[in-house]
């Protein structure tokens, strides 16, 4: 499954990188691409895997804030 999740306080390419790290650390993501530009992650993951809550935990958890 692919999902765009909109994240508020990536402010350059270190941000997006602990954002992707964050997101690929986890069971069943295949795959993360972070946009500081755009405000947004792009994330593949398997929906029996993983869910809505672990990656919004996960790129919380690197301080920055789910916004859609």
């Amino acid at each position: 499954m692919k999902k765009t999740i909109q994240v508020s306080g990536m402010r350059c390419s270190s941000c997006e990188m602990l954002v992707t790290e964050a997101l690929e650390a986890l069971d069943g993501v295949q795959k993360a691409k972070a946009s500081h530009q755009l405000s947004e992650v792009e994330v593949e993951y398997d929906p029996s895997k993983t869910g809505d809550d672990a990656l919004k935990q996960a790129i919380e958890g690197e301080g920055f804030t789910v916004t859609g």
